[in-house]
């Protein structure tokens, strides 16, 4: 160039090395975009826990103190239903129970952190519900509440916990991958969640929904899951330690938080299996199991 000095070529190795800083910023970075990824995701995930609280609070307000079992359940749908009704055919699944009159939008049934989430939305699109619809649900409520004294719990009205804060009522539900139960073929299209039930035995027991439920618990939100108790609080559990051990009769902790699960028989032995969360606070039931 003329009146000037030539300019200089970048050379290989300052472009390597150009390459190689970009390359360890994004890998500084990465994690850090995982964690708010998860940390939204989780966000999104308590919202839909409160809003299928609310409408479960509803329908009770309307329902003389029940949750949506099959004892409280209306013969047939309330005037004015919205042309979701016909989504709403099938009664099996509690939260098909809430729409659409309590919960317009079943499109909060699925978690964003569920990697079988498409399910839901899927069915959604069509507008019509598959038999096993239940399965499809990134949550599921207390199978306790729903089954004990024949579903006569699920009266709340009459039958309180006296710590409905710590109470587990709705959680995420897995399994979030595809894994061999003993006895039990790989379902097709995802895995099986026992009609949107967390069962507390985790299989253990025979259940009316008609077949032995396979293993649910998950770690769908980085160490745990997320919960809503009776009281309406949304709190994460974690689930990693709870995952590694064999579900068990009895958990010291667990009793000493007033886990009426943890009870005794007449010879002082445990005699009901289920998963303990009371490292967190979260109890399936606590205080008296009267039915009268």
């Amino acid at each position: 160039m003329r009146g000037g000095r030539k300019r200089q070529a970048t050379t290989l190795i300052e472009l390597l090395v150009v390459i190689g800083i970009i390359g360890v910023l994004i890998s500084m970075l990465l994690p850090s975009l995982k964690r708010t990824m998860q940390l939204a995701a989780s966000t999104v995930c308590m919202h839909n826990l409160r809003e299928i609280g609310n409408c479960l609070t509803l329908y009770r307000v309307e329902n003389d103190g029940w949750l949506p079992t099959d004892l409280s359940a209306p013969e047939e749908e309330p005037a004015g239903s919205s042309e979701l009704a016909s989504v709403t055919e099938k009664k099996d699944a509690w939260f098909l129970k809430l729409a659409p009159t309590y919960l317009a939008d079943l499109s909060v049934m699925a978690c964003p952190a569920d990697p079988y989430r498409y399910r839901m939305t899927e069915a959604l699109r069509g507008w019509r519900m598959p038999p096993d619809i239940g399965d499809y649900a990134s949550y599921g409520i207390n199978s306790f509440i729903m089954v004990a004294g024949g579903g006569r719990l699920a009266d709340l009205d009459r039958h309180m916990p006296t710590r409905p804060l710590d109470t587990v009522l709705v959680t995420d539900l897995g399994p979030d991958s595809l894994r061999a139960v003993p006895g039990m073929p790989l379902p097709k299209g995802g895995p099986r969640r026992s009609e949107a039930m967390a069962y507390y035995d985790d299989g253990h027991d025979y259940h009316p929904v008609g077949f032995t439920t396979t293993p649910w618990v998950t770690r769908r939100h980085g160490h745990g899951i997320n919960m809503l108790t009776l009281g309406g609080g949304v709190r994460p559990a974690r689930t990693e330690e709870v995952m590694r051990l064999p579900v068990r009769t009895y958990y010291p902790n667990c009793a000493a938080g007033g886990c009426s699960l943890c009870k005794l028989d007449d010879d002082y032995r445990p005699i009901i299996y289920h998963y303990s969360f009371a490292r967190d606070g979260l109890y399936w039931w606590t205080g008296a199991l009267s039915l009268d």
